[in-house]
């Protein structure tokens, strides 16, 4: 572990701060309340900067999701991004809620707003999901039927990442090394005679592009719901056998390779074993 976690108000530390302060305004707040909340995203901006800048982002991010399961019993999907997980650290509240916080920051950060502009930002913007809709071609409502057809739609989408419809390799034409919050990648592609989809030219991979690919998304997959619900528990537990297949995999190679070297480092193939199982802990978290 790097010197630099070894500091007096870590940011793991600054996260639970705000948590403290989260739970607070839940319980005390309730006028004038808006403007609170407004100041604790700002808050939770901040940590997500400085936390996008850290040199140990990836180690604060295995720690708070093994934090969030643990001691929350939250798990995190895999697709999820590191602004909604650290999120959801900070609320340690419903999917629901984490979601619609994730939006508004990543929309502020999107649109050049620093976390001590924020309040001003989204008091300006006509409040919460005025900016949570920001990108977006049509205002929608905050209706828990849409935000459900979304979310539905973002587990679809994970599932597909272990069940994908098709695969192809890449070049270096195709890379887009900026992802400014998004997870997926998109590319503009054309059906020629030959029946083959041709891929053009790799798009921008921003949070807002993503956020209106998965609203329309959600239109097609969630056309039929009850349809859909059903298809996409039936394609998670189908993705979770492609996962646990993997890790079984992995755990046979670990274990071939720990009994050739454990005479030579003192490992043993239960140490090997216990490694491998936290690496798959974390991957179906």
């Amino acid at each position: 572990m790097s010197n630099t976690l070894i500091i007096s108000k870590t940011l793991i530390g600054w996260a639970d701060e705000v948590a403290s302060a989260h739970e607070q305004f839940t319980a005390q707040y309730v006028i004038g309340g808006r403007i609170a909340l407004y100041n604790l995203l700002g808050e939770m901006m901040s940590v997500i900067d400085r936390f996008e800048s850290s040199g140990d982002r990836d180690e604060l991010l295995s720690i708070i999701k093994r934090k969030l399961r643990s001691d929350f019993g939250i798990k995190t999907q895999k697709n999820s991004s590191n602004a909604s997980i650290l999120i959801r650290y900070m609320t340690r509240t419903d999917r629901k809620t984490a979601h619609v916080y994730s939006r508004v920051i990543e929309s502020a950060r999107a649109s050049g707003v620093k976390p001590n502009e924020l309040p001003s930002f989204i008091e300006g913007a006509g409040g919460i999901e005025r900016v949570r809709t920001l990108g977006e071609e049509e205002p929608t409502s905050a209706q828990d039927e849409n935000l459900e057809k979304i979310m539905l739609t973002e587990e679809f989408l994970s599932c597909r990442s272990e069940l994908p419809i098709a695969s192809f390799d890449a070049n270096e034409l195709l890379e887009i090394q900026s992802t400014k919050g998004a997870v997926f990648s998109y590319f503009v592609c054309a059906r020629k005679c030959d029946g083959k989809f041709h891929v053009l030219s790799p798009l921008p991979r921003t949070a807002e592009f993503e956020r209106l690919a998965t609203r329309h998304l959600s239109q097609l997959v969630c056309e039929d719901w009850d349809r859909a619900k059903a298809g996409v528990a039936a394609l998670r537990k189908k993705a979770d056998e492609v996962i646990k297949a993997r890790f079984a995999e992995a755990e046979l190679a670990a274990a071939a390779r720990s009994r050739s070297e454990s005479h030579q480092t003192g490992d043993t193939p239960e140490t090997t074993k216990a490694l491998v199982l936290e690496d798959y802990q974390d991957e179906t978290a």
